[in-house]
C-alpha cells in the first residue's frame, strides 16, 4: 500500500510524460550550458563532444538502478528516499540534508546569475544600467516564488514555452554552424576517443558530468504525475538523451566556430567571448542582444524549477516530522506544497539580503554557490548508486542484476572518479582563498553528518518520526 497517498498529505498533479520532461529539463539550462559552461569545458581539450557521449552512457548506467528504485518503492523524496532505503534511515536523512545543501546552493547561483542576466541585457540594449543586479536577482526570486504556491502544471506551462524557445535558439545556432563548416570545415578530432587520452581528461570530464544535474528530480515529482511508473522512467531517460545529444552536437558547432585547431586555444584566452564572438561573426549584433532575452528567461525556468524542487524536498521532511509537520500542508485547489514553497522562498529571500549586505562580488557568489552545488551534487549521485546495489543486494527477488547491480556498479565508479577530480581540483570550481574553498566544500559532508546525527538521536529517544524517515508511513 502506498501510505503516502493514503496520508493526506500526497501533492496532486497529472503531468505526463512531457510536462515532467521540459520541468526538469528546465532546470539544467540548457542555454546557459551552452552559451556560459561548453566553452570552459573546451578549454580542456577538443574532445568534448565525445565528452558528453561518454557521460551520456555513464549516467544511462546510473538511471537504470534509479528507475529501477522508482518501480521498486512507489514514495515521493528521491534521493532521500533512495539511500534510505538503501543505506539506512540515517544515511537517508543525511542525504536529504546534503540534496536540501545542494539545490539551495543551486538556486541561489540562479538567483544571482539572474540578476546578472537582467543587468547585461538592459547594457545590451541601453549601453548602462543604473539598476544594481541584486534587483533584479529579488525581482526574479519574487517572481518563482509566487509561481511555486500554484498546482505544478502551471510551472510546468511556463517552463516548457521558455524551454521550447531557448532549445530553438541553439538548434538554429548549431545548423548554420554545421551547415557553414567554420574556418577550417568538419573535423572528426572532437569525436576521436582517443583525444580523451591527456592529462586534463579527468577535468573535461568532470564538466561534461556537471552539466547533466537535473535530470534525477523527475522523481520528486512521483505524486504530480500520471502514471508514474511509467512516466518517471521515461522521462529520465529522455532527459539524458537529450542532453547528451544536445550538449554534444552544440558542443561541436561551437568548436567548428573557431576551428579545430584553434578552439582549445581560443576557449583557454576567453572561455565567456568564444560564444558571443560565434554569434557576432555568424549571425551578427542583434543575435547576442536576443540570446541575452533567452538568457533571461532562461534562468527564470531553472529558478523556478528549483523553486519546486526544494519546496517538494521540504513537503517530503515536514510529512515525516522531521521539519516543522504545518509545512506538509497540501492546498486544496492546486494540490501544491504551498505551505513548504511559503518556507523555501522566505528562507531564500532572508540569505539573498544577506549575501547582498555581505559586500562579496556577484561573480564571486555565483561562482562559490555553483561550485558547492555542483560538489554536492556529485556526491548525493554517488551515494544513490551504492544505496540501489545494496538496497537489490537484500531485495534481489524479481531484480535484474543487468539493471541493479552491474550498471549503478560502473556508473559509482565513474562518478567516483568525477568527485575525487573534483577534490583534487576545487580551485577550478570555486575561485577563492583555499581556507574558503575548504570550508565550502565542507558545507556538504557537514549536512550529510547533521542529518545522520538527528536520526541517530531520534532512534536512541525511540521516536516514532525516526519510523517514518524516507516516508516509509505517517
Amino acid at each position: 500500500m502506498d501510505t503516502t497517498a493514503a496520508s493526506g498529505f500526497a501533492l496532486k498533479g497529472n503531468m505526463g510524460t512531457f510536462g515532467l520532461l521540459f520541468t526538469v529539463l528546465a532546470f539544467t539550462a540548457p542555454l546557459g550550458v551552452v552559451f556560459g559552461f561548453i566553452s570552459v569545458n573546451i578549454s580542456f581539450g577538443i574532445a568534448v563532444p565525445i565528452a558528453f557521449v561518454g557521460v551520456l552512457v555513464l549516467m544511462t548506467l546510473f538511471a537504470l538502478g534509479f528507475t529501477s528504485m522508482t518501480r521498486r518503492i512507489p514514495r515521493p523524496g528521491a534521493f532521500y528516499t533512495y539511500i534510505g532505503e538503501g543505506l539506512g534511515r540515517p544515511m537517508g536523512l543525511g542525504g536529504s540534508f546534503l540534496a536540501l545543501s545542494t539545490y539551495g546552493f543551486n538556486i541561489i547561483a540562479a538567483i544571482v546569475f539572474s540578476g546578472i542576466a537582467v543587468r547585461n541585457l538592459i547594457v545590451s540594449f541601453a549601453g548602462a544600467s543604473a539598476v544594481p543586479w541584486w534587483v533584479w536577482a529579488l525581482i526574479m526570486l519574487g517572481t518563482v516564488w509566487a509561481l511555486s504556491y500554484f498546482n505544478v502544471e502551471l510551472s510546468a506551462k511556463v517552463l516548457s514555452t521558455v524551454l521550447v524557445v531557448e532549445v530553438t535558439a541553439i538548434v538554429i545556432f548549431d545548423l548554420v554552424i554545421l551547415a557553414n563548416g567554420g574556418p577550417e570545415g568538419h573535423s572528426l578530432e572532437p569525436w576521436n576517443p582517443a583525444n580523451l587520452l591527456t592529462p586534463s581528461v579527468g577535468i573535461l570530464l568532470l564538466f561534461s558530468v556537471g552539466v547533466f544535474n537535473g535530470f534525477e528530480a523527475t522523481a520528486i515529482y512521483r505524486d504530480e504525475v500520471r502514471d508514474p511508473g511509467r512516466t518517471i522512467p521515461r522521462a529520465t531517460y529522455l532527459t539524458i538523451i537529450f542532453l547528451g545529444v544536445f550538449y554534444a552536437i552544440s558542443s561541436y558547432a561551437l568548436i567548428l566556430s573557431s576551428g579545430a585547431s584553434h578552439a582549445v586555444a581560443d576557449a583557454k584566452a576567453d572561455p565567456p567571448g568564444m560564444m558571443p564572438h560565434a554569434l557576432l561573426t555568424y549571425f551578427g549584433a542583434f543575435a547576442n542582444q536576443v540570446i541575452a532575452v533567452l538568457l533571461v528567461t532562461s534562468m527564470l525556468a531553472s529558478t523556478l524549477s528549483l523553486q519546486n524542487i526544494l519546496s517538494r524536498y521540504t513537503h517530503s521532511l515536514s510529512v515525516d516530522g522531521i521539519l516543522p509537520r504545518r509545512l506538509a500542508a497540501v492546498h486544496p485547489q492546486h494540490g501544491s506544497p504551498h505551505a513548504a514553497a511559503i518556507a523555501v522562498g522566505a528562507v531564500l529571500l532572508v540569505i539573498q539580503i544577506a549575501l547582498i549586505f555581505s559586500g562579496v562580488s556577484e561573480s564571486d557568489l555565483y561562482g562559490a554557490a555553483s561550485g558547492v552545488a555542483f560538489y554536492g551534487m556529485l556526491l548525493l549521485l554517488l551515494l544513490t548508486s551504492i544505496a540501489v546495489i545494496a538496497y537489490f543486494r537484500r531485495n534481489s527477488a524479481g531484480a535484474s542484476p543487468w539493471k541493479t547491480l552491474i550498471p549503478p556498479a560502473i556508473a559509482a565508479l565513474g562518478i567516483g572518479f568525477a568527485l575525487w577530480t573534483a577534490t583534487m581540483n576545487m580551485d577550478l570550481l570555486i575561485v577563492a582563498p583555499p581556507a574558503v574553498v575548504a570550508v565550502l566544500v565542507a558545507i556538504g559532508y557537514a549536512a550529510l553528518v547533521f542529518g545522520v546525527v538527528v536520526a541517530l538521536v531520534l532512534r536512541r529517544r525511540g521516536s516514532p518520526t525516526y519510523e517514518r524517515i524516507g516516508r516509509r508511513a505517517q
